[in-house]
């Protein structure tokens, strides 16, 4: 049984525990500790953190609940969970590079975290819509400087507010756009590489084959 009260900024990792079974297993002291003693001691984590749980927490009790009741579903739960506990553990890595730089040290383990999840998972299903649509590539690279651009603008957004100290509900928009844009830019620019690996694959492979024959 998982019982919520008030998640806070600090509250359970209720998928996370409902799956390992144990507050006390080892993937779930990582998230809570790099959530408690890095993410959360920066004004930049804290701030997307208090947008991320609003999302996280509207639907997590209920998927805790599922998997509580349905223990079967633990073993894909758990493969589902191994890539991004591996990626936060990077980024976590990522973090402990600016110990005297702790808002810099959340920036850019968070860019580190939001391209490898965009990578890993939004990249290969955009890379099968584009490869689809003629169409959809041509937009999709007519968008990697708009992407760049964006994104280079929201993070020198945050930093200004940062440095001034500016007012929480603004450093959450920023913070969460600067994790979106940069999600959606790794997911971009990785789809559009699978692309080009696979077009080369493809004129490159029969030309081998046939000078294969040759011989």
């Amino acid at each position: 049984t998982i019982t919520v009260e008030v998640p806070g900024a600090g509250g359970p990792c209720l998928i996370a525990t409902a799956t390992y079974g144990s507050e006390l297993s080892e993937e779930v002291q990582f998230l809570r500790n790099f959530r408690d003693e890095s993410v959360l001691k920066t004004k930049t984590g804290s701030s997307f953190m208090a947008v991320f749980n609003a999302w996280y927490y509207s639907f997590s009790p209920g998927v805790a609940r599922f998997i509580g009741e349905h223990p079967a579903v633990t073993t894909v739960v758990k493969f589902t969970l191994y890539p991004p506990i591996r990626i936060l553990k990077i980024g976590a890595a990522v973090f402990s590079l600016f110990p005297t730089s702790l808002e810099t040290g959340a920036v850019m383990s968070g860019l580190v975290i939001t391209s490898l999840i965009g990578a890993v998972y939004a990249a290969p299903a955009l890379a099968a819509f584009l490869g689809c649509s003629s169409r959809a590539r041509r937009i999709a690279k007519k968008l990697q400087l708009p992407a760049i651009a964006f994104l280079s603008g929201t993070l020198a957004a945050l930093s200004f507010i940062t440095a001034l100290e500016g007012p929480a509900i603004l450093l959450m928009v920023l913070t969460s756009g600067v994790v979106l844009a940069s999600l959606a830019m790794s997911a971009l620019f990785v789809s559009l590489g699978l692309l080009y690996v696979a077009q080369w694959l493809q004129h490159s492979w029969p030309a081998g084959l046939h000078l294969h024959e040759r011989h």
